[in-house]
């Protein structure tokens, strides 16, 4: 995993036990339409991602990068079964292209 653009800002890693892979995440400043971007990108590629290695989903103009960092760890109810990791959930359960607190009863802007 090489070639990261000069606009992505690294915030951490972690074990994806869903996708059974170590993820990157950064925060895009950069990103082409003007609004700040979460990007995990996966070191080897989930199989709902047809083959590509990165996610990315858009974060709120209010959203400190800790309030990014807390939905990343937020434990899943029934991790085992999880189909998704939380960062996903927004995009996949709400087809939502931005982050929000869905656990916390906030809905897809």
């Amino acid at each position: 995993m090489s070639g990261m653009p000069d606009s992505w800002k690294p915030i951490g890693s972690m074990f994806c036990k869903q996708y059974q892979t170590e993820v990157q995440f950064y925060i895009d400043e950069a990103h082409a339409s003007g609004k700040r971007h979460l990007v995990a990108r996966y070191e080897k590629p989930p199989e709902n991602l047809f083959g590509r290695d990165t996610f990315m989903a858009g974060i709120p103009d209010n959203w400190r990068e800790e309030d990014v960092i807390d939905l990343i760890l937020w434990p899943m109810k029934d991790d085992s079964n999880a189909p998704y990791p939380a960062w996903e959930v927004p995009a996949r359960a709400y087809n939502s292209p931005t982050l929000f607190r869905w656990w916390a009863g906030e809905k897809p802007q």
